[in-house]
């Protein structure tokens, strides 16, 4: 009775849109602006890994739109892989990335180290973090992925 009352003195709340959750998101928070364009309602992320190791940043840069325009019109979201030390840049493009060790600057400090071996874990890793759809090689030094 007393909550009857109350009705005329509230504000009517407007009915909410379904909001994406997890679900639909992950491995992505649901408010990141990566996904802003590509997440989309009772579907979850379709993840392109776009593998630009060996390249350096002004080799990379033209490559943003290629990457982004394929990936959406797919209806995917690219994730780069780069052996970049500053990846700063990729923060700005408004891309989601992930790193790799960039094995030929790595190898002057542990010669004995099997580079390839690890680089195949590594892969291996990111591809069971990212689950991806596809993954596209835009590098001539790009490795082997399974």
């Amino acid at each position: 009775m007393m909550r009857d009352w109350f009705k005329g003195f509230r504000k009517e709340e407007p009915q909410e849109e379904a909001e994406l959750n997890w679900d639909h998101t992950w491995p992505f928070n649901p408010d990141s602006p990566v996904i802003k364009d590509t997440a989309r309602l009772g579907q979850s992320l379709s993840i392109i890994l776009v593998d630009l190791t060996g390249l350096e940043w002004p080799e990379i840069e033209p490559l943003l739109p290629v990457a982004r325009s394929s990936s959406t019109a797919q209806d995917m979201l690219p994730v780069l892989i780069v052996d970049l030390l500053d990846f700063s840049a990729l923060r700005h493009a408004g891309f989601a990335f992930d790193v790799l060790p960039n094995a030929a600057a790595n190898q002057p400090f542990r010669p004995e180290h099997d580079w390839d071996a690890y680089l195949a874990r590594r892969r291996r890793l990111l591809s069971e973090k990212w689950k991806p759809t596809a993954i596209v090689r835009l590098s001539e030094h790009a490795g082997v992925w399974e």
